[in-house]
């Protein structure tokens, strides 16, 4: 696994970084929700390696300042898959399901197999609200970073349809007993519809 990480952040240190911050993030939600410590140790593994299968995708893509065609889409939805593939002999199985599984979404309307709910390991689904918490409030190439406050009242919007209600009120839980996690600037016009990750 320190292979792997290596490889990331030689490749693309600012994804390095985003997994770097939703690992440690993913961590704190996981003891928050008084999760055993080998929990909490498997959401901060997989958060470190979640999105590795980008790095075999387009950079292009990755990089685009727009919304990505139906096209791009299909093939961005790729990485988990490609990620598992990536890493499923060198990491546990429990921390290569949860790579696998961290974009699918608690209505099961997600990617790459549409399960839903429990059937999401929890790992996952923690893993999910901390990626999108970063997402949202870090500069991405189609968005500028949001304010702390925009981002909890998306994760709530999207509780129980994208993501797991109780990670969510975790992460809530956490930023009203930290203050802002994360000291962004606001720039432009806030997202619209569903959390972008």
């Amino acid at each position: 696994m320190h292979r792997l990480i290596r490889v990331l952040e030689a490749t693309d240190p600012e994804l390095a970084q985003h997994s770097n911050r939703t690992a440690d993030l993913a961590r704190h939600v996981a003891v928050e929700m008084d999760m055993a410590p080998e929990v909490v140790e498997r959401v901060g593994i997989a958060g470190r390696i979640h999105d590795i299968g980008k790095l075999f995708i387009s950079r292009e893509i990755l990089e685009k300042p727009g919304a990505p065609t139906d096209r791009e889409w299909v093939e961005l939805r790729r990485h988990p898959r490609i990620g598992f593939d990536l890493i499923r002999s060198k990491v546990p199985t429990a921390v290569a399901k949860i790579v696998l599984t961290h974009h699918e979404r608690y209505d099961g309307t997600g990617y790459p197999n549409r399960i839903k709910g429990s059937d999401i390991p929890v790992e996952a689904r923690v893993l999910q609200v901390a990626d999108a918490f970063d997402a949202i409030t870090s500069r991405r190439p189609y968005q500028p970073a949001l304010p702390v406050s925009y981002a909890v009242a998306e994760l709530r919007r999207c509780a129980g349809t994208q993501f797991d209600p109780e990670a969510v009120e975790a992460i809530v839980a956490l930023v009203h007993k930290r203050g802002r996690l994360h000291r962004r600037s606001v720039e432009g016009d806030a997202l619209k519809g569903e959390v972008a990750v």
